[in-house]
């Protein structure tokens, strides 16, 4: 399976209200899009990981995702550690992705500067010969960060993308995560970043790292600014 978005994530809802409309836009625009989540939810108090679980599976299915994998470490405790960068190796040889998307290294939470140093790791190690015996010589293309909590963040992403055409279709994947409650914080989220990018609603990119990176506007479309 060839994806051409895929993200690698430490919570289930991390995609859908940081980059929801991000993928949401690839899929109109006919690309494959997949990803993984690292963690099992099930520390937020709010639901044990069985749930999350199934709002995980709800929130992939209305963002349309071509590929979705949880595995099962625990939220609240994610580790930078061989065991995880393993676990998430066969994932990425599945899917050969073309361009990268994950949390921030600088966010607040945790399990989101663990799941940025993994998906760094995995995504370099998973090139190696050592794992080239399937006979695809894969190299990701670009690597993309995202921020969930702006307040460790510095505040102006380097990418803005308007998603004003998909934010509906967005808030009801976000609603897939019935126990925790993120439509407000992604509205809230999004419209800072909208103000930011001169739209209602828009998500926002960080860039540190680009293999093979022509055109920030041949991979977004008309709706990045810089």
């Amino acid at each position: 399976m060839k994806i051409d978005y895929f993200a690698i994530c430490a919570h289930p809802d991390d995609l859908e209200v940081c980059v929801g409309g991000i993928f949401l836009q690839a899929k109109r625009d006919g690309l494959r899009t997949g990803a993984v989540v690292l963690t099992d939810g099930g520390a937020s108090g709010r639901a044990d990981s069985h749930n999350r679980k199934k709002e995980a599976l709800a929130g992939a299915e209305a963002l349309g995702l071509d590929y979705f994998s949880q595995l099962d470490f625990p939220d609240a405790a994610l580790e930078y550690s061989q065991i995880v960068i393993e676990a998430l190796i066969p994932h990425l040889r599945a899917c050969s992705p073309r361009v990268l998307f994950t949390l921030h290294p600088e966010d607040c939470h945790p399990d989101h500067v663990a799941a940025s140093r993994v998906a760094e790791a995995a995504a370099f190690v998973a090139g190696l010969p050592k794992h080239s015996q399937d006979g695809n010589d894969w190299h990701y293309e670009a690597l993309f960060y995202f921020a969930a909590d702006p307040r460790t963040v510095r505040q102006r992403p380097d990418i803005l993308v308007n998603v004003d055409s998909v934010m509906e279709e967005k808030l009801k994947a976000c609603a897939a995560h019935v126990s925790q409650d993120v439509m407000p914080y992604a509205i809230g989220l999004s419209r800072s970043l909208g103000a930011m990018a001169g739209c209602e609603h828009a998500e926002g990119l960080y860039l540190r790292r680009a293999l093979v990176l022509q055109s920030i506007q041949g991979l977004f479309g008309a709706s990045a600014s810089l």
